[in-house]
């Protein structure tokens, strides 16, 4: 299932045009948070660019940790943030993220320099949350429009 994922979002990206230089290749294991942090900041400006790619890394990052909590999840949102329209690319960046966070609290010591956020008025206010690197609040769902909105979430009251 994750190498026919991985294989239908680099098809996709190759069909679409991608707008991302080939630094974003990446040559030996990565971190799921590295592409999916990247994704975040992209959705933060409001930009779709080079989503596709990001999206299949996160899918080839996470294979080999497919068994753990909140991976499918992460691999299914993946799949799907890689879309031609943001609104689509947000709703998928959402359920990429409560992967990410269940994922995450299992994990304490791969959340360094990381923390959860939650936009209450997110998706017509049913909220939603993401991680982010620490700092100020680059809101991926609304972005440049209310950036800095959000409330920051301590990972043991994180959802998952």
């Amino acid at each position: 299932m994750i190498r026919w994922l991985l294989s239908l979002t680099l098809a996709l990206a190759a069909a679409c045009g991608s707008g991302v230089s080939d630094q974003t290749v990446v040559e030996g294991p990565e971190a799921m948070t590295t592409p999916y942090l990247t994704i975040q900041e992209t959705l933060a400006r409001d930009s779709i660019d080079g989503l596709s790619q990001l999206s299949a890394r996160v899918v080839t990052a996470a294979e080999s940790a497919q068994a753990a909590a909140g991976v499918p999840e992460l691999i299914a949102g993946a799949g799907r943030v890689a879309v031609p329209d943001i609104d689509t690319a947000r709703l998928a960046f959402s359920k990429m993220s409560m992967g990410l966070i269940s994922y995450l609290k299992q994990h304490p010591g791969e959340r360094a320099d990381l923390e959860v956020v939650h936009c209450p008025m997110a998706f017509n206010n049913k909220g939603a949350f993401w991680v982010q690197r620490s700092g100020e609040i680059n809101n991926p769902y609304h972005g440049m429009m209310m950036l800095h909105c959000g409330d920051k979430v301590a990972w043991e009251k994180a959802p998952g």
